[in-house]
């Protein structure tokens, strides 16, 4: 059997997921090194292991592959069957972070159906990633540093914070954590812009920017727990 396959040095490049899936499996199958390399080389790109050096505007996961977008339930049956190991934290996060409709909802593709193991190790991971979500936006729209009080006198923040936070502090925490229904963007580059309008109900543009910098490290913690959320460590 003779397989021929160009490597992928642009994403437009990736094949649909269903030629894709199918090559990874024949690569397994009959033992076909170097192009089963260059299929991995494209699951490393997009299911990256670290958030270290990763581009933010970076496209990931199921997006990466050409024609029909698959169901993120989809790629994970595929990696966990081909035993995908470093790939595999963030395809459950993917699949997890749509909420748990997706992961479960009546109108799935037959493929986009999970297995009883699988599906128990992406709730417990959509479970313990909505705690961490809620507990680090707390800490990070909460917990500031007040020893350097907001300069701008109309910023919420300068009249009051911690413990004593106002309503404005509140919106804010809730439209970033948004409801367990909708998934977890916890992995998400915050942009409060765009999930609170430009005026950021009053907050200054100093607020606005320490929460999006303290979220990028939010973002690396959550990251490298990805594998103990999933349950994948043992």
């Amino acid at each position: 059997m003779t397989i021929s396959i160009c490597r992928f040095p642009e994403r437009n490049k990736v094949p649909d997921f269903a030629t894709f899936s199918s090559l990874l499996r024949i690569t397994a199958k009959y033992e076909i090194p170097t192009v089963r390399s260059q299929l991995l080389e494209v699951v490393q790109d997009a299911y990256p292991e670290t958030f270290e050096g990763l581009d933010p505007s970076k496209p990931l996961g199921e997006s990466i592959f050409s024609g029909p977008t698959p169901h993120p339930n989809e790629v994970l049956n595929l990696f966990v069957q081909q035993n995908l190991t470093s790939a595999l934290p963030m395809a459950y996060y993917m699949a997890a972070r749509r909420g748990l409709d997706s992961l479960a909802g009546r109108d799935l593709p037959r493929r986009a159906m999970l297995s009883p193991e699988t599906f128990q190790s992406a709730i417990k991971g959509f479970t313990g990633l909505r705690e961490m979500e809620l507990k680090e936006t707390h800490w990070l729209i909460f917990g500031q540093d007040l020893s350097r009080p907001c300069s701008s006198s109309r910023c919420p923040s300068s009249k009051s914070a911690g413990p004593r936070a106002s309503d404005a502090h509140q919106k804010v925490a809730n439209q970033i954590t948004d409801s367990p229904q909708s998934g977890t963007k916890v992995l998400q580059v915050l942009s409060l812009a765009d999930i609170c309008g430009s005026d950021c109900h009053g907050f200054c543009e100093r607020c606005v920017a320490e929460w999006e910098a303290g979220h990028a490290e939010v973002r690396k913690r959550v990251w490298a727990a990805l594998s103990d959320v999933f349950g994948l460590k043992g």
